[in-house]
């Protein structure tokens, strides 16, 4: 191996370069939501592009830096909360879920989409187990779950992989880019 040759290391504030792939530039003020969004490296990426975002997450001190951001509305929920989905009469152009899984909420996410609207859902499959957290079943990806979610709402799928990576470090993942037909 080239000693001079050094592997970029891509921290965890940077946004998922197959979110960047897929999430275009927008000109129209679209509105997009992040669920689940930790410290917001998607909201603030996707706010650069132009997007009207909402930030959502139970981490008020993590949301407290997005409300700074222009073009970003942080919320401070527990969306795991039985009743507590706050979008019931809203809907955005796209919706973006990263390393976060809770089952139960999957039909609000999809039907806060609009026609035309696109899902880009990341997160960890259950061969992730094999490389350490998160290591719930609870929390992990079946085969093809997100392929078999786009599916039963009758979404076009766009692009979709469940895959191992190597880099920036170990997972098992699975990604959709999905749109509401």
């Amino acid at each position: 191996m080239n000693e001079n040759f050094k592997k970029k290391k891509i921290s965890s504030s940077e946004p998922s370069e197959w979110i960047k792939k897929h999430l275009k530039k927008n000109i129209n003020n679209k509105n997009l939501l992040d669920l689940a969004c930790g410290s917001g490296r998607h909201s603030i990426y996707a706010s650069s592009l132009g997007y009207k975002v909402t930030s959502v997450d139970i981490n008020k001190d993590k949301l407290s830096t997005l409300a700074l951001k222009k073009f970003i509305s942080p919320i401070q929920l527990n969306i795991e909360e039985p009743n507590s989905w706050p979008f019931i009469d809203k809907s955005f152009n796209v919706v973006i879920v990263t390393n976060y899984l809770h089952r139960p909420i999957f039909k609000h996410i999809i039907s806060s989409i609009k026609l035309n609207g696109i899902l880009l859902y990341e997160t960890f499959s259950k061969e992730n187990s094999q490389f350490g957290r998160p290591n719930n079943p609870n929390y992990l990806l079946n085969s093809l779950e997100l392929f078999l979610l786009a599916k039963k709402y009758k979404m076009e799928i766009l692009n979709y992989e469940e895959n191992m990576i190597e880099f920036p470090s170990k997972k098992a993942i699975q990604r959709i880019y999905a749109k509401i037909k």
